[in-house]
């Protein structure tokens, strides 16, 4: 879990902290001990801990104490490493923000726009509806990603299509990759969302084009642990707040293709737990088989 993650991204995450040292005098005291963010790993890992770096300086800053990014190798890992408890916050996908709650986080906050699963294909692809990937082979970054699992669901409700029978479905290292894959030829198409997309280099974005799911769920769940005490939550509410009117949050959002943060409401929960309960059911992880995490 934690050991195989910090060995994927020690080196980089090194890099990440050197590049902004923390204010002085920070790290007196109980303010030593470092939060921990785990960040779904959506993209490649170096890529995702650059995002999140000025997010990650904004919280250090307010908080007054280190603030360290994490991710983990794969979506079956990041599910084990909720069950296990094993990092102060989170950056997840909404199913596995609902997964998160029950295992007793606190979500706050999740990105303002909805998540909407987009089929990516070549613009010289004849493919422009999902009933044409019948017989296809289909990327996506782990079958346990919401934008896999809200895709595969409208396939099979509106088309009638399977993975597995209907078209291949294949699991790659991330959603960008997935992409790339697609952008030279790899795969007839891949599941990925709109800020994935922005996320990637000009020429790989120029290279592809999309049709939207009719199925979409809320966005990316930012949840806390109880065990950071209230005081210190709502700093990092407060915090989180702000982000947007600062010129690093700001350059933030437009990078990562986000519009903002709002508040989780128990709407988005509702629905986002269908899709978790698909997950817990598929039984495919210790975080969704009544694993401690205390």
């Amino acid at each position: 879990m934690i050991q195989g993650s910090l060995r994927f991204i020690v080196r980089l995450l090194a890099i990440l902290l050197l590049v902004a040292p923390m204010r002085a005098g920070a790290a007196d005291g109980a303010a030593a001990t470092p939060i921990r963010i785990g960040l779904l790993p959506t993209v490649a890992t170096l890529s995702l801990l650059k995002l999140y770096d000025p997010l990650r300086q904004h919280l250090q800053q307010a908080l007054g104490r280190p603030v360290e990014l994490y991710t983990s190798g794969n979506f079956h890992s990041y599910l084990d490493d909720i069950a296990a408890v094993e990092f102060d916050m989170l950056v997840a996908a909404p199913h596995f923000g609902v997964i998160a709650t029950d295992r007793g986080y606190v979500a706050m906050l999740r990105y303002q726009q909805e998540l909407t699963p987009l089929i990516v294909v070549t613009k010289e692809s004849a493919l422009r509806e999902a009933r044409h990937l019948r017989g296809k082979r289909v990327l996506t970054a782990d079958r346990l990603a919401a934008l896999s699992v809200v895709a595969e669901t409208w396939m099979m409700v509106d088309y009638g299509m399977l993975a597995g029978v209907d078209y291949e479905l294949n699991e790659v290292s991330s959603h960008s990759t997935a992409v790339r894959a697609v952008a030279i030829g790899d795969a007839d198409a891949a599941i990925s969302s709109a800020s994935v997309l922005q996320q990637l280099p000009e020429d790989q974005r120029e290279k592809v084009v999309s049709f939207a799911s009719r199925l979409r769920i809320p966005h990316q769940f930012i949840l806390a642990h109880p065990r950071l005490g209230q005081e210190t939550i709502g700093v990092i509410r407060e915090a989180l707040g702000d982000f947007g009117a600062t010129e690093k949050g700001r350059a933030f959002f437009k990078a990562g293709g986000f519009k903002g943060l709002v508040p989780v409401t128990p709407a988005d929960m509702e629905q986002a737990r269908p899709y978790a309960q698909m997950v817990m059911r598929a039984g495919n992880s210790p975080a969704t088989n009544g694993r401690s995490g205390n």
